[in-house]
Order: structure tokens, then C-alpha cells, then sequence
């Protein structure tokens, strides 16, 4: 019966631990010699604060302050249990625990954080394929080790001064029994490229306990074959007729290449010359990372050297390349000399890059698009043509009265237009309007009559109005009653205008 009291308060202290209770930071990593607050706070006051550091117990007052470990917060009565230490020692890695009794009852809140006292690892170490050289396109793994470290080290790779990202594996983080020391391994795997000879793989380790971050690193050694730069002949501006002139091609090797020029039948393998030394084949110049520079040196450039075709043998013990070179005396296109890798079209010997084809592109479209706005503008009458056409519509237009006459506006153009632009425009309209009768008319014998004249009237008002109009009547012909109809009619446009009373009585 003795044990229920004491299971009871056991979980009575599991319930109570870390109820209502705020910690801060809930973990840390310092090195020895750093300081350290931490702070634990309940929502009601405390009796007193009492902190675990290692193995050993600290009741802490909030007016002392001349220990190596002291009060820190506003105080007991705003329930802050706070200790601050001065120097990080070794010996305290592990939990640090807080207990806060309340002023009142027996039940005590506790709260535990975890710090880390930082520990240097080991040197990292990076195990490799033994090998010492590969060849392009070999697949490449290798390890880096990081031991016996609090906590465990940060592992980074690099290929020179460039991380690498792709190809990386996850760490795998261990520790030995019954030891918190931990040690990191990763590895790393990729494909070899020509561009991976020379460089230094680098595996980086950084740690809080290091003031600088250690390295493991090994040269790769990729040999390929002889590569070009550029596809397809190649072509040597900018030289000058009896001047020296010099081919020169690079291409990437590894091992080093040799080289073999070709000239119709003269065969050179550096360094050697032709009999009368007017042709000279150069040692292949190493420029670093496998770049070489391949010369040919004539003496003196003639007419037929530019006309003929060199070629040049590059091959090492992995493979060759063969290239064919032209000369030329004209000067290298500026595009030439910005070549990239992207669409690049010649025409007629000038290179056009992509930016310059969607431009001549764009233009031609538009171009098309003004034409067909234009024209379409000019038919219907829109737009800047609206005002013009509104005129010409005028001009053909005529206008006739009640009685069947036909009425012809002549009136004063504006003063802008000259006397004889009035003359010029009377007349158009007049040819204008007769072609229209003859057009309504029926065809045959019939003809277009003009009737009595129409009376002089003296009202002068009426005269003002009629300033400037001709009349005439249109007067049908017989029609002939044995001849049909014709099939169609054809009409014509009448425009009738009021008259004043006084011309038509009269007219009547």
C-alpha cells in the first residue's frame, strides 16, 4: 500500500513537469569560454529559481551577482527564472534544467534545454579511386569523412572555387557508443568532361568550434581526345597579299596532341619547313587546360594561297580531328567575331544572329500591316480618306426639281480656289451629271429633250436664290408600242428641292 502514495506523486510530477512552462532557447551550440542566458517563465509568481548546470545545482537570488552563474529576468514576481553563464565550461555539456517552486502549495514546474559545448572535429578526409588518371565519359565517386565532432560538421563541395550541387548524396551522420562525438561522411559521383580536367575537387568542412573551415581535396586527370572549337571549314581573315600570314587553330587535347598540315602535296609535321622555307609548321603551344595553338607560317602570302584548300591532322593516342582551312584577305565579320552558341544564319556572307532575324521579321510585318490598313482605308473611305471622299460625293452629285427638272449646283467654290478651279469644277460636274441622264434614259430611239425655258421672275430675292443654278427638263420620246419594253431599266439619282410659290405659278 506504500508504493500507491509514491506512484501517485511520480505521475503527479510527470503531469506538472513543463505545464504552463516557456524555456528559451530549447537547445544551443557554444564554444568553451562563451556565455549563455536562459530563461524559464511561468504566468504566475515563484518562490525562488533554481538552475541545473552539469552536475551541479544553483539557487540563483536576483541581487547576486558576482557568481559564475546569475540571475537574469524581471524577477520572482513575474514568475522568470533566468541564469546567465559567464564562461561556457566543457564539462557542462548536456541538459540544463530550471525548477520553479510556486509561493503557494508544494508542486514545483521544471523545464530542461539542451546545449551543445561545440567540439572541433577531426582533419576531413577524402577517399578516391586510386587511380590516377581517367578518361572522359568514366564515372567518378568519392567519400569525405568528417570525425569526432560536437555536433556534427558541414560538409560542402566544390569543383575549384565553383559548389557543386548536382550529384550529391545524402551525409550520413554516426557516433560510438556511449561517446556524443559524431562524424559526418557524404559522398559525391558524376560523370567525367573535358572540362573537368585539371580542376581540384575540394571537400569543405565548417563547425562552430573551427575558426576557419578545413579542406580535403585531389587534382582530376581526364584525358580525351583531340576536340575543335568550331564545326564545319574554317576560314583565316584579314590577310594581306605578299605579307606573312599564319594559320592558326586551337583545339582541346589531353594528352598532348601532334599535328600534320597537308598542302596539295607537301606534307608537314612540326617543326619542319618546306625546301625553300617559304612554309613552316609550328610546335602545337600548350595554353592550359588543354587548349593548343596549332600555326602555319608562309612567308609571303601569293594569289594561289589564297585559292587553294589546307588541311590540318590533330590526333593524340584517344582519337584525331581533321580541319579544312581557307584563306581570306577581307577583314573578319564583326559577327564572326561574337559567335555564340546560339542560331547564327549567313546570308550572302554576312552572318545574322537571332536577335537581328526577329527584327527584320517584325519590320516586314509591319510594313505589310500599314499597307493593308491603307488600302483598306482608300476603299471604304475611312480614317484620313473620310474628308475626300465626302467631297467627291459632292461633286457627282445633282439635284432636280419638283417638276421632273434637273438641277446642277454651280455655286462659288471657297475663296481659297482660284476662278479657274471654279470653271474646272462646273464643267466636271456638268460632264458628271449628263452621263448619269444618258444612263437612266431607256435605250433607242428615245432622246432627252430639254422643255420650254422656264419664265424670267423679277422678285429679286427669288433671283439671289436661284444665282448660280441651271435647270432642265427631261422629256421622254414616244414610245413605240409594237417594241417592248426593254428588260431592265436603269435608274438615275433625282434630288428634289422646294421651289418658291412664285416659280411655280409661272411656270404654270
Amino acid at each position: 500500500m506504500a508504493a500507491l502514495p509514491a506512484l501517485f506523486g511520480l505521475l503527479m510530477a510527470v503531469v506538472v513537469t513543463g505545464q504552463n512552462l516557456d524555456i528559451t532557447p530549447r537547445e544551443a551550440v557554444r564554444r568553451v569560454g562563451d556565455d549563455l542566458t536562459v530563461l524559464c517563465k511561468v504566468p504566475y509568481p515563484i518562490d525562488a529559481c533554481r538552475m541545473t548546470v552539469g552536475t551541479m545545482s544553483y539557487r540563483l537570488i536576483p541581487n547576486n551577482q558576482d557568481e559564475e552563474i546569475v540571475y537574469a529576468g524581471q524577477g520572482l514576481q513575474h514568475g522568470e527564472c533566468g541564469a546567465h553563464i559567464k564562461h561556457i565550461k566543457e564539462e557542462w555539456n548536456g541538459n540544463i534544467t530550471c525548477t520553479l517552486p510556486p509561493q503557494t502549495g508544494q508542486i514545483e514546474v521544471t523545464g530542461t534545454m539542451r546545449l551543445l559545448v561545440a567540439r572541433a572535429p577531426g582533419n576531413p578526409q577524402l577517399l578516391s579511386p586510386p587511380q590516377s588518371t581517367f578518361r572522359e565519359g568514366d564515372g567518378f565517386m568519392a567519400q569525405c569523412i568528417v570525425p569526432n565532432g560536437r555536433p556534427a560538421a558541414k560538409i560542402t563541395w566544390y569543383l575549384d572555387e565553383v559548389q557543386l550541387l548536382a550529384g550529391i548524396h545524402q551525409p550520413i551522420i554516426t557516433s560510438e557508443p556511449g561517446s556524443d562525438l559524431m562524424t559526418i561522411s557524404q559522398n559525391v559521383s558524376r560523370t567525367l568532361a573535358p572540362e573537368d580536367n585539371g580542376q581540384k575537387l575540394v571537400c569543405r568542412a565548417e563547425h562552430e568550434a573551427l575558426d576557419a573551415p578545413r579542406e580535403a581535396a585531389r587534382q582530376l586527370v581526364v584525358h580525351y581526345p583531340p576536340k575543335r572549337l568550331e564545326s564545319g571549314p574554317l576560314t583565316i581573315f584579314g590577310l594581306k597579299l605578299g605579307a606573312e600570314g599564319r594559320l592558326n587553330v586551337t583545339v582541346r587535347a589531353n594528352p598532348a596532341p601532334s599535328t600534320e598540315w597537308t598542302i596539295g602535296d607537301l606534307v608537314l609535321i612540326p617543326p619542319r619547313s618546306n625546301e625553300d622555307g617559304s612554309v613552316t609548321a609550328l610546335e602545337p603551344l600548350h595554353l592550359g587546360s588543354g587548349f593548343y595553338n596549332v600555326t602555319l607560317v608562309l612567308a609571303r602570302v601569293a594569289k594561289e594561297d589564297v585559292e587553294r584548300t589546307y588541311y590540318l591532322r590533330v590526333t593524340n593516342d584517344l582519337g584525331r580531328e581533321e580541319f579544312a582551312l581557307r584563306l581570306s584577305t577581307m577583314d573578319e565579320p564583326a559577327a564572326r567575331k561574337a559567335k555564340s552558341s546560339y542560331l547564327i544564319i549567313d546570308v550572302y556572307g554576312v552572318e545574322l544572329d537571332t536577335g537581328a532575324i526577329v527584327g527584320i521579321v517584325i519590320a516586314v510585318l509591319i510594313l505589310l500591316i500599314a499597307i493593308v490598313l491603307v488600302v483598306f482605308a482608300k476603299a471604304t473611305g475611312r480614317w484620313f480618306f473620310a474628308g475626300s471622299r465626302g467631297r467627291d460625293h459632292t461633286k457627282s452629285s445633282g439635284e432636280s426639281t419638283p417638276a421632273g427638272d434637273v438641277l446642277l449646283e454651280s455655286g462659288t467654290l471657297p475663296s481659297r480656289t482660284s476662278d479657274t478651279e471654279s470653271a474646272a469644277g462646273q464643267r466636271s460636274r456638268l460632264s458628271a451629271l449628263s452621263a448619269r441622264v444618258r444612263a437612266a434614259l431607256p435605250r433607242g430611239r428615245d432622246r432627252v429633250q430639254a422643255t420650254e425655258p422656264i419664265p424670267e421672275v423679277e422678285d429679286k430675292a427669288v433671283a439671289e436664290e436661284k444665282k448660280g443654278v441651271v435647270y432642265a427638263e427631261l422629256a421622254l420620246g414616244e414610245q413605240n408600242p409594237d417594241k417592248p419594253p426593254p428588260p431592265s431599266t436603269e435608274y438615275a439619282e433625282i434630288v428634289y428641292t422646294d421651289q418658291p410659290a412664285q416659280i411655280k405659278e409661272t411656270k404654270e
